[in-house]
């Protein structure tokens, strides 16, 4: 397995499309297949923001995905950058797969001036953050959900 940038590997732009849609495509989140492919294809920087990593198996396939964009919520234009994205395929969730993501994600940031990322969230994943050593920075609702915001320490 490896974990690269997705710019660098096209072929796996609906791949990931696909695998975020299957999880978050329904609402209040758009539902067309086609807005999550077209979304991760236009967050896949090189240098600059946003930019998204792939993790691939031997075979070339994605096993999962997480992107760094400057804004994500729109409520929270205040600060920037903000982790999104982030999936892994269910049968290989809980292997330790989103932490290499996330970790690689960091490692980028770090080399790229940025000192403190954010991430906003639902309760499903706020334990899969604060196990990477992230912390609860606020809570709050939109129409239909609550949103958790997490934060790295500076």
């Amino acid at each position: 397995m490896r974990i690269e940038l997705l710019v660098d590997h096209p072929e796996l732009i609906p791949a990931v499309g696909k695998l975020r849609w299957q999880d978050w495509g329904h609402e209040p989140e758009p539902t067309e297949l086609s807005w999550w492919v077209d979304v991760t294809a236009s967050e896949s920087g090189r240098t600059d923001l946003p930019v998204t990593f792939v993790a691939i198996d031997a075979a070339g396939s994605a096993m999962g995905a997480v992107g760094l964009g400057e804004f994500e919520p729109d409520e929270r234009r205040d600060r920037s950058p903000w982790v999104m994205g982030m999936i892994v395929q269910p049968e290989l969730r809980g292997r330790g797969l989103g932490r290499l993501l996330l970790g690689t994600l960091c490692a980028w940031t770090a080399d790229h001036g940025y000192d403190r990322l954010w991430v906003a969230t639902g309760d499903y994943a706020v334990g899969f953050y604060q196990a990477c050593g992230w912390t609860v920075a606020e809570t709050f609702d939109r129409p239909g959900e609550t949103v958790i915001v997490l934060t790295t320490t500076p």
